[in-house]
């Protein structure tokens, strides 16, 4: 099962989702995954822009790049 903010498998490998920054709420379209929240119904993934993901250091899972 795709976790809810993953795109359908018919478009996995197109452009990103684009996430709001926990840090600054903003929209982007270059996500980084910086952390992940708990939630009654399982995890939450918390997405940076590429601007303030170097403000989480060491705790950033994985960046999200754009398919070339």
């Amino acid at each position: 099962m795709n976790h809810p903010t993953e795109p359908p498998p018919e478009r996995q490998g197109a452009e990103a989702i684009p996430q709001l920054c926990c840090h600054c709420g903003e929209l982007t379209r270059e996500p980084v995954l910086v952390d992940q929240a708990a939630s009654p119904s399982g995890p939450v993934d918390l997405y940076a822009c590429p601007k303030d993901a170097p403000l989480f250091g060491e705790n950033i899972i994985q960046p999200q790049r754009r398919a070339s």
